[in-house]
C-alpha cells in the first residue's frame, strides 16, 4: 500500500500500526520541505532501514491536518510525486528491517 490509498490525515490509532517507507532522495526532498516549511517542534528523524530505504513512525501523518505542526510542509508537497512514492507497512515489518546492533 502506499501514501496514495489512504486517506488523510488519519487519527493516531490508526497511524501507530504503520510505518513509512522510502527511499533516500525521498527524504532528501522531505528534508528540504522540512527545512522551507516544517516546524522546530516537529522534526521527522527517519531510521535506515537494512535494504537502503528509510522509515518513519507514520503517526507524523496525525500532523498534517489543517493547525497541525507539518501542515504547512503538507501543503508545500507535490502530492502527485509523494503519496505514490511512500510505502505504507505495518509497524513491524519495518521494525524488523531495523539493522540489529553488533554483538561484540
Amino acid at each position: 500500500m502506499t501514501l496514495s490509498d489512504l486517506t488523510l490525515p488519519i487519527s493516531y490509532e490508526d497511524a501507530k500500526g504503520y510505518a513509512l517507507v522510502f527511499t533516500p532522495a525521498m527524504a532528501g526532498r522531505l528534508a528540504q520541505l522540512h527545512a522551507e516549511h516544517g516546524s522546530p517542534n516537529c522534526v521527522p528523524m527517519p531510521r535506515t532501514l537494512t535494504d537502503g530505504r528509510l522509515m518513519l513512525c507514520a503517526d507524523v501523518l496525525t500532523e498534517i491536518a489543517p493547525g497541525g505542526l507539518l501542515h504547512a510542509m503538507w501543503e508545500a508537497a507535490d502530492k502527485a510525486v509523494l503519496l505514490p512514492a511512500v510505502e505504507v507497512v505495518p509497524i513491524a515489518d519495518a521494525l524488523a528491517m531495523l539493522p540489529q546492533p553488533q554483538e561484540p
